[in-house]
């Protein structure tokens, strides 16, 4: 039985997002919920699955510009991908997988991203866990510091409105330094990060604070949390769950978390979604205490393997000749010449006897600097000498490690 595959017109968003709240076992959308998503969504990007007049499965592309190191890339971002449980096993999935990847591959755009709820499934198609993230808790009574970086500047609680006007400026600013992270429109603060009825947080929590660091009125760094409160045996032991923390400085950075760590009436400080280098680890007296724990991230393909990897620069000098495979896009596999220094980079096909062998998926995982060759040459993923190996860590490793703090 065909599946007829096409984007969805806004008279039909209602059933869509049904049909993605069934698939997921979640809540259905409000209306004004909705509408929020129509407000900054590209619908000629959406992808509907039809069987007669249900929608069946759902996909979206958003279109974003995504940081590598030491540059930007044109990426299709994946998201929205549900398949009732009534159509699983058809093929569905792979058509839409398909029908996305030769809409990247059209629209110029050299790779493709997203964030997986289940991790084996987004391998078949060729993609490779290219950052982490961490989720950290620390008893409040424990987050004492050795060493921090000073600040002349101060901390400010601000409502919605302000935060909207300045801290988009901030988030632009960190993507220079920070690989993994995308271009935000000016629809996709107001109407999802600020949306005027914001997305519930975690249960028991209460509403969103938003503070920012300021030096000489610049704000140079933002953070939003939430409370929840609770007591034990008359004592205070409420939990903050800090939802953002971006700063463009050190100084910012510490007087951020300083401002974390002095919010009363709090037993327990998480976070999700931390990158994997936090500096904060550093800093504490009892860096134990901070108890961690990583998870995947980001997922990355390369759809347009040439240009793709002269969109970020490369800590080392030196050149590898790749053998891609890439039996789901068969135009991007081939035999590369990759030539790179911290500058910039050309990459070109060529029949040189190739360096390494892997699959696109390890290419994805390496893209970012987020993953070593030397772990997945050991797990039998990458084939190359022991040198041409170490040669491709030295070229692909970058600091800082790439980050996603926000799921789409």
């Amino acid at each position: 039985m065909d599946y007829p595959i096409r984007p969805i017109t806004p008279d039909e968003a209602r059933k869509f997002f049904d049909t993605q709240a069934t698939a997921f076992g979640a809540d259905l959308r409000s209306d004004e919920g909705i509408a929020n998503s129509l407000r900054y969504a590209d619908l000629s990007r959406s992808i509907s699955v039809w069987d007669g007049d249900q929608v069946v499965s759902t996909a979206g592309t958003w279109t974003f510009e995504m940081t590598t190191p030491g540059g930007f890339v044109p990426c299709g971002g994946l998201t929205w991908v549900g398949v009732l449980p009534s159509h699983r096993r058809k093929g569905i999935l792979t058509a839409m997988m398909r029908y996305q990847l030769d809409q990247v591959r059209e629209r110029g755009e050299a790779i493709a991203a997203l964030w997986a709820s289940e991790s084996v499934i987004y391998q078949r198609f060729g993609y490779g866990m290219a950052a982490e993230g961490v989720e950290i808790s620390i008893d409040r009574t424990r987050t004492q510091l050795r060493t921090a970086p000073s600040f002349p500047g101060r901390t400010r609680y601000v409502e919605r409105d302000e935060a909207l006007a300045k801290w988009p400026a901030g988030w632009d600013a960190v993507p220079k330094a920070d690989p993994g992270l995308h271009n935000r429109t000016q629809g996709w603060w107001e109407h999802r990060i600020f949306a005027t009825t914001p997305r519930p947080g975690p249960a028991g929590f209460g509403r969103l604070f938003y503070i920012q660091y300021e030096e000489d009125g610049n704000v140079l760094g933002y953070a939003g949390y939430r409370v929840k409160e609770h007591y034990e045996k008359g004592n205070a032991a409420g939990t903050l769950s800090l939802q953002t923390l971006v700063a463009t400085t050190d100084a910012a950075y510490s007087a951020l978390w300083q401002h974390i760590f002095g919010v009363d009436l709090i037993a327990t400080i998480e976070a999700e979604w931390r990158p994997t280098d936090e500096a904060l680890y550093a800093m504490l007296a009892d860096p134990r205490r901070l108890i961690r724990r990583p998870s995947d991230t980001l997922w990355v393909r390369p759809v347009d393997t040439p240009r793709a990897l002269p969109a970020r620069n490369y800590a080392a000098s030196g050149e590898l000749v790749i053998e891609l495979r890439d039996d789901f896009c068969p135009w991007n596999a081939g035999r590369y010449l990759l030539q790179g220094d911290p500058t910039g980079a050309q990459c070109y096909a060529t029949t040189r006897t190739a360096d390494l062998e892997m699959s696109v998926n390890e290419l994805g995982a390496l893209y970012l600097g987020g993953s070593r060759a030397y772990q997945l040459a050991r797990a039998g993923r990458i084939e190359g000498s022991a040198e041409a190996v170490a040669r491709a860590d030295a070229m692909f490793a970058w600091n800082p490690q790439p980050w996603a703090p926000e799921i789409w």
